[in-house]
């Protein structure tokens, strides 16, 4: 009974948010016939609709299992891939072949298929935890353990690398116009590799405040009982690893990778030009999906707990046996 009732509240807050989006896309669509592209209260209108698509998305997490939103992911971002190019091509050969009416749907497509891409980025951590984590901890070169701050130190270098790389590109008008799919390609790279190297390097943020990055192991310590269970591999040496911050702050970073994954794809179409230019919000994009990954890494417990109550059970358990034992 108490399951039902839940599921009926999340079921009547799910209609209620598509509502509200249907009702904020609607006006946008209406504003956009009267006002001009990059106008203030356009820009400022189709902001809040994206705004509104992420929190639907973010509601459908709660209510369906992860699985089911791997399709919708997968669903939704195979058709705003075919959306974005059939655009690109009739704006790059000046096809002239799309009504407005057409233009309109390919429009609000691309909105939906980006929203989904930012909740979609939660439950993947989610689910890398439960399904890499423990061979993760147990991988070996050779014999020696890697450990995730190492490789989000990694990661960060190749951001350095894409942002350069990015900063070149931009210079050749060709790549603004024709050959904008390597620069779209560059940018989305960018963002993904900020984003988890911000979440490894908090994730295991003493290890690299001790600059403890590989570190060389017996081959008596991995066992074919650290596999048995997720979480079997934890031990009183990596018990911070997976203590509960004492702020929930991943909700902030769930806000904030949703806006900055808006601010990188949109640019002034999503901030009005009027406050920053289009460099501004992209750069700024990309520091701040840093700093989403990061404060997601940081509070990864709790993400984890959300998803996956009874597997948290095991953490909670095996801290339990070590506390008694030490």
């Amino acid at each position: 009974m108490r399951r039902s009732c839940k599921i009926l509240i999340k079921s009547i807050i799910i209609i209620i948010l598509s509502f509200v989006v249907w009702s904020s896309l609607t006006y946008y669509l209406q504003l956009k016939q009267v006002l001009e592209w990059y106008s203030y209260e356009l820009t400022i209108t189709r902001g809040i609709s994206i705004g509104f698509l992420n929190i639907l998305f973010y509601g459908i997490v709660l209510v369906i299992n992860i699985r089911s939103y791997r399709i919708i992911f997968f669903t939704l971002a195979f058709f705003g891939i075919v959306a974005w190019n059939i655009s690109y091509l009739n704006e790059n050969l000046d096809l002239g072949l799309l009504s407005n009416i057409m233009k309109d749907f390919l429009e609000i497509l691309l909105f939906i298929s980006t929203a989904v891409i930012a909740p979609g980025l939660v439950v993947f951590i989610a689910y890398y935890i439960k399904k890499f984590t423990s061979k993760f901890e147990g991988s070996f070169i050779g014999k020696y353990h890697l450990h995730e701050g190492f490789f989000g130190i990694i990661l960060v270098g190749l951001a350095i690398f894409l942002f350069i790389s990015r900063a070149i590109v931009i210079q050749f008008e060709v790549f603004l116009n024709e050959l904008k799919i390597i620069l779209a390609i560059i940018m989305i790279l960018l963002y993904f590799v900020l984003f988890f190297g911000g979440f490894f390097i908090f994730r295991d943020i003493k290890d690299v405040i001790h600059l403890n990055f590989i570190k060389k192991m017996e081959k008596s310590h991995v066992s074919e009982e650290q596999h048995s269970r997720i979480f079997s591999s934890i031990t009183q040496d990596n018990l911070s690893f997976f203590k509960v911050s004492k702020l929930p702050i991943f909700p902030i970073g769930i806000f904030i990778t949703s806006m900055s994954l808006s601010m990188v794809i949109y640019g002034t179409k999503f901030i009005p030009r009027e406050l920053l230019n289009s460099e501004q919000i992209i750069n700024y994009g990309y520091l701040f999906s840093l700093l989403a990954g990061s404060i997601i890494g940081f509070d990864w417990v709790r993400i984890f707990k959300w998803f996956y109550p009874k597997y948290y059970g095991d953490i909670e358990q095996r801290i339990i046996e070590l506390k008694k034992r030490f």
